[in-house]
């Protein structure tokens, strides 16, 4: 357990089991160092204070990049109050020190799921992850960016004093609302089909057109071996036979002609941010569910040669 330096107080213990900062210094560092090696910290306190400013650090981020969308926005299409550029320049630092600090933890986090799954055995269940909310920020930005930014320009052009004919203004607004109304449409149709389904079959990913059935999984990870950023964490399948699995994803005919057909990787992976509800109980399931496959087909083999 967590070594309190002397203290027994049963409000401090509770602190300290539930948030990441009350943990002794040498505590994190060792726990630090652990997971950049990929191995979880002995101690289950440790193990779910990471869990738990992980969650933390994310809201925070959340709200910070609202509160930066949302001045930034304001200050491009109107003419903002004094206060206004000091409140964006603290969102934007708070919104980057938290993303910065988001992803460092959700890599101490990560490390952690292995043994978490290990000290929670049970019942594999179905898991079902849906896409990130229509509300979200990642969902506002991809779909308000554009507009924004042309509206942005035409209204920078008309303060300016260039006056731009009204025949150009107008396009511009209609060609923003046009983009918005696609970007709404676009991710309302996509909100109807899950992002990550995991039961006894396999691993299925609609919005990809994949499906993996579990005697194509070699190794189930958080992390996929063959990318660079480390700090993105998830779901990550090594699969036995790529081609196979990459050749039975349809591929439209408007995605051959813009991409051609994908290459065949190795791993499968999806990401913390692709998903709205947390990524462990999937991570989770896939190992309960992959470790029952093993154990029936080696039970079938070894009944197999009893046969013969």
């Amino acid at each position: 357990m967590v070594d309190t330096g002397g203290l027994r107080c049963p409000v401090t213990m509770i602190a300290m089991r539930s948030l990441w900062m009350f943990l002794p210094a040498p505590v994190r560092r060792e726990a630090r160092r652990l997971a950049e090696s990929g191995h979880p910290h002995p101690d289950p306190a440790v193990q779910d204070a990471a869990q738990s400013a992980t969650r933390r650090l994310r809201w925070v981020f959340r709200l910070s990049g609202f509160a930066f969308c949302g001045i930034w926005a304001v200050r491009a299409l109107t003419d903002p109050p004094d206060g206004l550029r000091p409140a964006g320049l603290i969102a934007t630092f708070v919104m980057l020190a938290a993303g910065a600090r988001k992803d460092r933890m959700g890599q101490i986090a990560a490390a952690q799921w292995p043994a978490i799954a290990a000290r929670r055995p049970g019942q594999a269940e179905p898991v079902r992850l849906r896409l990130p909310a229509p509300w979200g920020l990642q969902s506002v930005v991809a779909v308000a960016a554009a507009p924004v930014l042309i509206m942005s320009v035409a209204l920078w052009v008309r303060r300016r004093g260039i006056d731009p004919d009204q025949t150009l203004f107008m396009t511009c607004t209609v060609l923003a609302a046009v983009l918005l109304i696609v970007g709404v449409v676009a991710v309302a149709r996509r909100r109807t089909r899950p992002a990550l389904e995991v039961d006894r079959d396999g691993v299925r990913l609609p919005v990809r057109g994949l499906t993996v059935p579990w005697e194509q999984v070699a190794e189930v990870a958080t992390r996929p071996d063959d990318r660079t950023a480390q700090q993105r964490f998830g779901l990550a399948l090594r699969l036995r036979d790529p081609g196979a699995v990459w050749s039975a994803r349809p591929t439209p005919l408007w995605r051959r002609l813009l991409w051609g057909r994908s290459r065949p990787r190795a791993w499968i992976f999806v990401a913390a941010y692709d998903v709205r509800e947390p990524v462990f109980p999937a991570y989770a399931a896939a190992l309960a569910f992959h470790a029952d496959h093993l154990a029936a087909d080696s039970g079938q083999q070894n009944a197999d040669r009893v046969d013969d």
